[in-house]
């Protein structure tokens, strides 16, 4: 007998033993539970099993949390605030210097018709200034206010003309020595002008620079705020469409119930385990393992709530991207989600006794609404890398998010699973 069929009538066989006490039934059971393979897969689900179990739940815990993200961004943003408003101040101070040195060689090239950029017309210039004080110097020195005697002794001569003719000369040559005296200063000054506007040029070049920089920090920091808000309402608005598809599932459960019952009858009928006697009360499924792997985010996990902003009503199972995912149990598939490249994709599949499944980060879906599974049955491959088809935004690696649900509400899947 193939594997899949050996599963199939297995798991009709759990479905209906407990109520019906078919003695023949029990003992097929027991004999399809010693076989080699069964034995095989069996042990190596609890080794797994055990194994998750001993290990710390990893629970999504590399990257940033919602919270963190939204955080990071606030802090960043009084950073960069802050930065605005130094940075700011500094670049208008050097603007100003620059501006005050700008205008000062403005005028001067106008008022004396040199550039002061220009080096060796400056120098020519401050020569010559050089040359015409000291010409006035020494026609100072020889005036009539002023002469040297036969000894060399510096006398005071009386001159014929009056006081205040006198006064006024001696006034009107200081006022040219003085200004012929300015004019050397301030040539000399602009030869360091040309220095001094080349650092101040540089330096409101780094301000604007790091202004630019500092309205570049903040607008990221906006962004990642409204990234982070974004982000948890998508998380928010998917995790309510799914309350809301499991809501409505509730009503069809009754159905699949009768449904699924039928049908695992009529395969013990066709082996001749059971005769054409219905059964009676709730049938709970024995469910088995979609996929082995660790466990990396347990039933209402504190880490994931914290990371994602929501309660987690599963276990994941890390998986390798693209491994097989099958049916847990025997069912009705209820409703598939198909999430495309940025969206999140799922299978929900009911069960009998009020139960149901769902299949979350799904690569590839091989289901589709209204489709009977039997338990083991491939269903699609396992997805959850970050970014890539069907993944959402709810995951941090690739792995299988496992839900258990009976009467609408969530269940802990490890107390289902063998």
């Amino acid at each position: 007998m193939h594997t899949h069929s050996i599963r199939r009538v297995l798991g009709a066989v759990l479905l209906v033993s407990g109520m019906c006490g078919v003695t023949v039934a029990g003992q097929f059971t027991a004999t399809l539970l010693d076989t080699s393979e069964v034995r095989t897969q069996r042990d190596g689900r609890w080794g797994a099993f055990h194994e998750a179990v001993g290990a710390a739940a990893r629970t999504a815990g590399e990257g940033r949390t919602v919270q963190e993200l939204r955080a990071q961004g606030e802090q960043q943003l009084v950073e960069a605030s802050a930065a605005i408003s130094i940075v700011g101040r500094q670049k208008y101070e050097t603007r100003m210097r620059l501006a005050d040195a700008v205008e000062r060689l403005r005028r001067f090239r106008e008022q004396y018709g040199v550039d002061p950029e220009d080096p060796e017309a400056l120098a020519r210039f401050t020569a010559t200034q050089l040359d015409a004080m000291q010409s006035a110097l020494r026609w100072y020195g020889s005036s009539r206010l002023v002469s040297a005697s036969s000894d060399g002794t510096v006398l005071t001569r009386l001159l014929t003309a009056s006081l205040p003719e006198r006064a006024q000369e001696y006034v009107y040559t200081r006022a040219v020595q003085d200004a012929r005296m300015y004019v050397v200063t301030l040539s000399q000054d602009m030869t360091a002008l040309p220095q001094l506007l080349a650092t101040l040029r540089a330096d409101h070049d780094t301000m604007l620079t790091s202004y630019h920089a500092a309205l570049d920090a903040y607008d990221d920091a906006e962004r990642t705020i409204a990234l982070s808000d974004a982000r948890l309402a998508q998380i928010k608005q998917i995790a309510a469409d799914v309350e809301e598809k499991i809501r409505t599932m509730q009503v069809e459960l009754a159905q699949y119930d009768e449904r699924i019952r039928q049908r695992a009858e009529g395969d013990l009928i066709a082996l001749g385990l059971l005769s054409g006697r219905r059964e009676s009360g709730r049938s709970v499924p024995e469910f088995i393992w979609p996929t082995v792997g660790r466990i990396t985010a347990h039933f209402l996990d504190a880490d994931y709530a914290e990371f994602f902003g929501i309660p987690h009503k599963a276990v994941d199972i890390a998986q390798a991207q693209g491994s097989i995912v099958r049916a847990a149990a025997d069912g009705v598939v209820h409703y598939v989600q198909h999430g495309g490249a940025r969206g999140y994709s799922y299978i929900l599949i009911g069960h009998r006794g009020g139960f149901a499944t769902l299949y979350g980060h799904m690569l590839e879906i091989h289901v589709q609404s209204g489709e009977d599974v039997h338990q083991g049955q491939t269903i699609g491959l396992s997805g959850g890398e970050p970014g890539t088809i069907g993944a959402g935004p709810m995951t941090t690696g690739a792995h299988l998010h496992f839900e258990v649900i009976q009467d609408g509400v969530h269940l802990d899947p490890i107390t289902v699973l063998p």
